[in-house]
């Protein structure tokens, strides 16, 4: 549950095996790219959201992704 709130948690040796299956399902993205304020145009992007699902390393795909995830836990849970 602890990575569906921030998924930088999911960079710790236990964890990792999670993280890559995260990935195959294409709900997590762990290559996040550099995002410098000289490479935008208007604001950059937060460096890290929480609300939205994205860390300094990793993001879910989508809130919606995130979502689906938490509740699969809490009904397995």
């Amino acid at each position: 549950m602890e990575t569906v709130e921030d998924p930088d948690t999911l960079y710790v040796r236990e964890r990792i095996p999670l993280m890559d299956r995260l990935v195959e399902m294409n709900l997590l993205v762990d290559e996040m790219y550099p995002r410098k304020p000289r490479h935008w145009i208007d604001q950059p992007p937060p460096e890290k959201d929480l609300e939205l699902g994205i860390g300094k390393k990793a993001a879910w795909h989508t809130p919606i992704h995130r979502e689906a995830v938490k509740r699969a836990l809490q009904e397995w849970l």
